[in-house]
């Protein structure tokens, strides 16, 4: 009778166990599980960033889901995909798509069978789309003479894509320079767009006044006949 107790409460013990594996399975399974190396601080570059939050209690319940909330007000309105955090220590996600010149507000959350917490609500403002091009190293107007070279120079910042347009056309890269030789006497306008992974757009140009050369004239030698 002992031995078959025994073997009933080893049932019973490997069934708990059994259930429990399958309790941490299924908790993990809610989201990807977190595997990421996280600065330690929230950073932001252009029209990406990645958010930073951490764990500093788990509450006695260290099975986790971790995410951030985020958006141009503090109703957020976006929120990253759910992840999987065991224990203490940092966890991140990664952005992308913000807008130039644009204030977001962001902040951590995090769940486990205890309930959900928040983190502070902070924000961060991105960098202005800016875009700057020259002729000859000047802002313009500049004047040239007819058939002379003039080197067009340009930056740009947070600008996913550039376009020329006006006297002389294509699409060009964020920043780089290109020699244009100057084959019209007329005021030249060179003009460059850029635009953010948003949409928004900056324009820039400038101006190149071709004046004429002199002539080139020659005089023939003579030939003397009888």
């Amino acid at each position: 009778m002992k031995t078959k107790k025994s073997a009933v409460k080893k049932v019973v013990f490997l069934a708990s166990l059994l259930a429990v594996g399958l309790a941490v399975v299924s908790l993990v399974g809610v989201g990807q599980v977190f595997s990421q190396t996280c600065p330690q601080s929230t950073t932001v570059s252009g029209t990406t960033g990645t958010l930073v939050g951490e764990i500093t209690d788990d509450g006695g319940d260290s099975n986790i889901q971790v995410r951030f909330q985020y958006g141009k007000t503090t109703a957020f309105g976006l929120e990253t995909p759910s992840q999987t955090k065991m224990g203490l220590g940092l966890f991140c996600a990664d952005i992308t798509g913000l807008e130039p010149n644009t204030t977001y507000f962001y902040r951590a959350v995090a769940t486990n069978s205890g309930g959900t917490s928040f983190g502070e609500t902070r924000s961060f403002t991105t960098k202005t789309l800016d875009l700057i091009l020259r002729a000859n190293g000047s802002r313009g107007p500049i004047t040239v003479n007819f058939q002379e070279l003039v080197t067009l120079s340009w930056t740009s910042q947070n600008a996913v894509s550039c376009n020329a347009s006006g006297d002389w056309s294509g699409s060009k890269s964020f920043s780089g320079s290109q020699l244009v030789q100057m084959n019209q006497v007329q005021t030249n306008t060179f003009t460059l767009t850029c635009t953010s992974s948003s949409g928004q757009q900056v324009t820039d140009s400038v101006q190149v006044l071709v004046n004429p050369k002199k002539p080139t004239v020659v005089t023939k030698p003579a030939i003397v006949t009888n």
